[in-house]
């Protein structure tokens, strides 16, 4: 059934042509080592990218990383206009998503696109956090992981990437649904994979060499 629905969204137009594009940028002026990239091709589609959030690259660093195309969520002040909208919302698969409220639609978006098939890219802190790392943990991404019982796989992202100097990016093992807290959401659980997901990326960072 998911092999069904993840044909219904074939690789789009800006996503093909980004494709060597990212591959020139992440190479020669912005060169990238990645360890384990493999970790990040193994798990089938739905999954959740996690990431930290140090600049606005990170986005396009995921992109040229992972082998699907990515849904992710976004702050709805980004598609305030017109071309923004059709062009972040409506071709890049923006979720827009309120960072003041509880943001029910958004949240019905990421469980929708988890639902028929797809990876949705995450940055847990929330925020860009270029100084700390994972000192917070927003429980919206526990929670969308638990119900949806998706899979993450994180990402550690070495700082603000660097012009023509090595930049460097960790893939660590899968965060398997299986291991998560048993039973229905509730905060204490959440906070529990809260800490799991700060844990798995301080030991990234470790691995990172940093």
């Amino acid at each position: 059934m998911q092999k069904e629905e993840k044909r219904k969204y074939p690789r789009t137009w800006l996503y093909s042509m980004f494709r060597p594009l990212a591959s020139v940028l992440f190479r020669l002026i912005y060169p990238f080592r990645v360890i384990d990239r493999e970790k990040i091709r193994k798990p089938e589609a739905p999954y959740l990218l996690i990431a930290n959030h140090n600049s606005n690259f990170d986005a396009l660093v995921l992109a040229w990383l992972c082998p699907y195309e990515l849904w992710f969520l976004g702050k709805k002040e980004l598609i305030k206009g017109r071309f923004t909208r059709w062009f972040l919302q409506d071709r890049l698969h923006m979720i827009p998503i309120s960072r003041t409220d509880n943001d029910i639609n958004a949240m019905r978006a990421c469980m929708n696109a988890l639902k028929r098939g797809n990876v949705l890219c995450v940055f847990p802190e929330g925020t860009r956090q270029p100084d700390k790392l994972m000192e917070r943990v927003e429980k919206g991404v526990a929670l969308l992981a638990m119900r949806q019982k998706a899979d993450m796989v994180p990402v550690y992202i070495g700082g603000r990437p660097r012009l023509f100097r090595r930049n460097i990016a960790v893939v660590g093992d899968a965060l398997l649904a299986a291991d998560y807290p048993p039973g229905p959401y509730t905060d204490p659980k959440g906070e529990a994979l809260c800490q799991t997901i700060t844990e798995t990326f301080l030991a990234l960072q470790k691995r990172a060499g940093e």
